[in-house]
């Protein structure tokens, strides 16, 4: 187990962990690391809400730390040098307005670029769906496509049920693109935490309609295509 402190107020720009001076607790963002499960636990400033960073690597704690502080000094993000894949571990919502207009502007922005992945792809499509889900920790928005191949494929899978081509769940999880599922999480926790189901709602809406409008028009379809927005559990 170790402690990692980051000041809640230093100085303008971008710091990696190493030059960050050694605050009093009271004044810190606390990252509690379990070097056995490689996991971070913190208390979200402001809203006292409990966040959970899973698989952090040992090996590049606490050295792929980076803080990034505004204009004032205010802490802003905390984010984290995966081997060259940046992670969001911490941001700052001064309000609820402010961590609604930043959720849905990352949703916004991940559902575009699925989408022209999606018609990148040329592919005829029996179903394009979306899954959803969230228990207050883990948060999962994705799109899943489906052609008519795999989809007589499901169907015979399951002895000619016509109702299993409905149902995402069965299909290949290769034919998934997740919109960022642990950005979006960090990002509900570190809002109001009555507020967080009612904006994952609003984000998993925002990402259906976006994808909607910017894929269907846009891509062949089979003539019995459906477009399914499901929440699992």
């Amino acid at each position: 187990m170790a402690i990692y402190k980051i000041p809640l107020k230093f100085t303008a720009g971008e710091f990696k962990f190493g030059e960050l001076p050694d605050y009093k607790p009271s004044e810190c963002l606390e990252l509690d690391y379990d070097n056995e499960y490689q996991l971070i636990d913190y208390s979200v400033p402001i809203y006292g809400t409990e966040a959970r960073i899973y698989t952090v690597p040992r090996e590049l704690m606490p050295n792929a730390l980076t803080a990034l502080y505004d204009k004032n000094g205010e802490l802003d993000k905390v984010q984290f040098d995966d081997n060259g894949r940046t992670r969001l571990f911490y941001i700052r919502f001064k309000h609820i307005g402010k961590s609604e207009s930043g959720v849905l502007k990352f949703v916004k922005e991940r559902a575009d670029k699925i989408s022209k992945e999606i018609i990148g792809k040329k592919l005829t499509l029996a179903r394009l769906f979306v899954e959803k889900f969230y228990d207050g920790e883990a948060a999962d928005i994705a799109a899943k496509t489906a052609t008519a191949e795999e989809m007589q494929a499901v169907i015979e899978y399951y002895n000619g049920d016509v109702t299993s081509a409905d149902n995402s769940g069965n299909y290949h999880h290769d034919n998934r693109i997740e919109i960022g599922n642990e950005t979006l999480g960090v990002m509900l926790t570190c809002t109001n935490g009555d507020f967080r189901s009612m904006l994952f709602n609003k984000a998993a809406e925002t990402f259906e309609e976006r994808l909607k409008s910017r894929v269907l028009d846009k891509i062949d379809k089979t003539g019995d295509f459906k477009f399914i927005s499901e929440e699992y559990d």
